[in-house]
């Protein structure tokens, strides 16, 4: 299954922590969270590579292939990877910014996927999913996690929820940057 990363970029990164993080901090926390994402797919035994979707050049890691995307939001950028010719053998998405992530956690999402599992968030989002076969299903991603249930059976798939406390963080806001330091 190949792991599929989106990060945004450094440059104006993680606005909303302005309150706590200067703009070199909030770049620092990215790259942290993304090193930490990425190890976690590296480690995972269900990973067979992880391609990073990103608009900013620079994010080149050894053994992880980038797809550049054209910078308009998650969505978008893994769409655009389900499209991608190293996708068709299935996917597992996980957003950058979710620094708890374990490999046990990420084979363990796709161990639930039947053909589809997904890991909410926090927030009611989505922070990770694994799909068995990219047969065409887009899901809906920066929306609550209902909603791209409600687009999984309208595409005629079954999804399990694994409701994992390592992927239901993802640093978005002052209170998820605490609970992150807390963890940690």
């Amino acid at each position: 299954m190949l792991a599929v990363v989106p990060v945004k970029g450094r440059d104006g990164a993680k606005t909303r922590l302005a309150p706590l993080l200067q703009p070199e901090e909030r770049k620092r926390l990215v790259l942290d969270m993304l090193e930490r994402v990425l190890a976690a797919c590296a480690g995972a035994e269900s990973i067979t590579g992880t391609l990073l979707v990103t608009p900013a050049p620079g994010f080149a890691h050894p053994g992880v292939d980038v797809l550049r995307d054209p910078g308009t939001g998650h969505a978008e950028a893994i769409a655009l990877a389900l499209l991608d010719e190293r996708a068709r053998g299935g996917v597992l998405v996980v957003m950058a910014d979710c620094p708890l992530v374990r490999p046990e956690s990420l084979d363990a999402l796709a161990a639930a996927a039947a053909p589809l599992a997904l890991a909410p968030s926090r927030d009611g989002g989505v922070n990770a999913l694994a799909l068995r076969s990219v047969n065409g299903f887009v899901p809906p991603f920066g929306v609550p996690v209902e909603e791209t249930l409600s687009a999984a059976r309208a595409a005629g798939l079954e999804a399990a929820v694994v409701d994992d406390p390592l992927l239901a963080l993802d640093v978005d806001r002052p209170e998820d940057y605490e609970a992150m330091l807390a963890c940690l």
